[in-house]
């Protein structure tokens, strides 16, 4: 595979052929793929059950970490099967999940003044 087409004195330098004029994406690409904004993720109850399940036994794994390291943990328990989607969708909600919780200690913290106005 040639990434250096255009150095080498190849490819499309007049425009001509694909339109790929100054390594710009072709327009009929652009009208089939979809832009991310308009992807939108579901997840089914059942993975939605599985995922708050499994985030309480987290929360209680951690309290027990704090407040009462001497008591044994319960093993891990096996991680589901996920589809490479609904794994890609459990990521993003984690990450918007995590985002959302700074959000909110943020603005706590400024409902309580412990940081400067906005």
């Amino acid at each position: 595979m040639n990434n250096y087409a255009n150095a080498n004195g190849v490819g499309n330098r007049d425009g001509d052929g694909d339109g790929n004029q100054g390594h710009q994406i072709p327009e009929h690409l652009l009208r089939v793929a979809p832009r991310p904004r308009d992807v939108t993720f579901t997840l089914t109850g059942r993975q939605l059950e599985i995922l708050y399940v499994r985030w309480d036994a987290a929360r209680i794994r951690v309290h027990q970490q704090i407040y009462n390291p001497n008591l044994p943990f319960q093993p891990y328990p096996l991680p589901p099967a996920w589809s490479e989607e609904a794994r890609a969708m459990m990521v993003l909600w984690i990450a918007r999940e995590r985002r959302m919780f700074e959000m909110e200690m943020q603005e706590l913290e400024y409902l309580l003044g412990l940081r400067g106005a906005r």
